[in-house]
């Protein structure tokens, strides 16, 4: 019995281990690892060589959308919308020498034309009516590549497009028709609040519509002494619209309707403003879209000026809206602005007030959207200011400043 269990036991018995067998089993582990690791180089090599052509690329076409941009405004700011010709050949020049500022060698593609605001899109070629207000610069090129020839990636393409927006608005002849809110909107800051010196009856109070007043005769002068081919009409609003003057060039005529102390004043009444607490419609939420079209009321609205008697049929239709942005009734002011837009009209407005989405929403053609800021919503603002932002809206309007060149792509 205990021969059998010596033998069992020696059966059992673990055989110590074979140095050089382990020797070999360490080699031959080491040598995969090794395998794996030269695999693993390559493979993170390749990654590595894409990222830095990748980075590369990124950084070419930062730098050139950055050329693309400055070429656009530059060319933008020498536009002269009534010289097509000029506009040519000078923009792609202006545009040219201010992308190689930053790309050199590379020619960029410069074209001029018009930018529609509504449609957001560029439309090279020129219909009636319709100036050139855009530049689109547009730029491609190849470069090499650092290690994509490993991956047969021999060179790689960057590429950018630029539209910008600006010049002076001069091609005549133009119909512009003011549309001024009737209702207390302009009575800001305070109604009651006067010049040194100046007192009711013969003086107005130091609010928006005063400092309208300045700039709108301002205006009319430009107009009339330089571009004696244009008219311009007059309208107030609020819950109905009326015509306060047709389209005229005769100055005098036009700042008459200003003239806050004609008894007869539709704009500007001292004795109208006494008498209805500080405005026509105090209290009174206008109806824009009867402004810009009176004809679903029967009432005379800015097309209806636009297009009444002394307005030419070749020439451009100019409305510009003042208000503070408030509407209410119909019709809808958005839907009456794209009627309008398609045929042909231009809508400026100013807002007076806080920023208003609806009048920024109601600018077409080749109109833009205007602020001037009250002491209401800044109490650093005071009555000169309020001049100087209305000057500035109708500087531009009228062709007498350049819109100040903006990028809309």
């Amino acid at each position: 019995m205990h021969a059998t269990t010596a033998t069992s036991s020696s059966k059992n018995a673990v055989r110590p281990a074979n140095p050089k067998r382990r020797q070999r089993f360490r080699w031959r582990r080491k040598g995969a690892v090794l395998i794996l690791f030269a695999l693993m180089i390559i493979v993170l090599m390749g990654l590595l060589a894409f990222a830095i052509d990748i980075g590369v690329t990124v950084h070419h076409r930062a730098v050139a959308q950055n050329a693309a941009d400055a070429a656009a405004l530059a060319a933008a700011a020498v536009l002269e919308r009534s010289e097509p010709a000029v506009n040519r050949n000078e923009a792609r020049l202006v545009a040219e020498h201010y992308f190689q500022l930053n790309q050199p060698g590379v020619i960029p593609q410069v074209e001029v034309g018009r930018w529609d605001p509504v449609l957001r899109i560029f439309d090279p070629g020129i219909r009636p009516n319709l100036e050139m207000n855009a530049v689109r610069v547009t730029a491609q090129w190849n470069f090499d590549s650092f290690f994509g020839r490993v991956l047969g990636h021999t060179s790689y393409s960057a590429g950018a497009e630029a539209i910008a927006t600006g010049g002076r608005d001069v091609t005549g002849p133009r119909d512009f028709v003011l549309m001024i809110d009737q209702t207390s909107a302009l009575l800001k800051p305070r109604p009651d609040e006067y010049a040194p010196g100046e007192s009711p009856p013969a003086s107005y109070p130091l609010n928006a519509k005063r400092a309208l007043k300045e700039s709108a005769e301002l205006f009319v002068d430009y107009v009339v002494a330089n571009y004696p081919d244009d008219l311009i009409g007059i309208s107030g609003f609020a819950v109905d619209t009326g015509l306060e003057g047709g389209l005229s060039n005769d100055a005098a005529t036009l700042k008459d309707l200003l003239d806050i102390n004609r008894p007869d004043a539709f704009l500007y009444s001292y004795q109208s403003y006494i008498d209805r607490g500080g405005g026509r419609y105090p209290g009174e939420s206008p109806r824009i879209g009867l402004a810009l079209d009176g004809s679903s009321q029967g009432q005379t609205g800015g097309r209806q000026i636009a297009t009444g008697p002394a307005s030419r049929n070749d020439a451009k239709k100019i409305l510009i809206l003042i208000g503070d942005g408030a509407s209410a009734g119909d019709p809808n002011p958005k839907t009456v602005a794209a009627q309008l837009a398609a045929a042909g009209f231009h809508i400026h407005t100013i807002t007076v007030g806080q920023p208003s989405r609806l009048m920024r929403q109601l600018v077409t053609g080749d109109g833009r959207s205007y602020l001037v800021t009250t002491p209401v919503e800044s109490p650093s603002v005071g009555y000169a200011d309020m001049v100087q932002a209305f000057n500035e809206a109708f500087n531009k309007i009228a062709g007498k400043d350049a819109s100040e060149p903006k990028l809309v792509k």
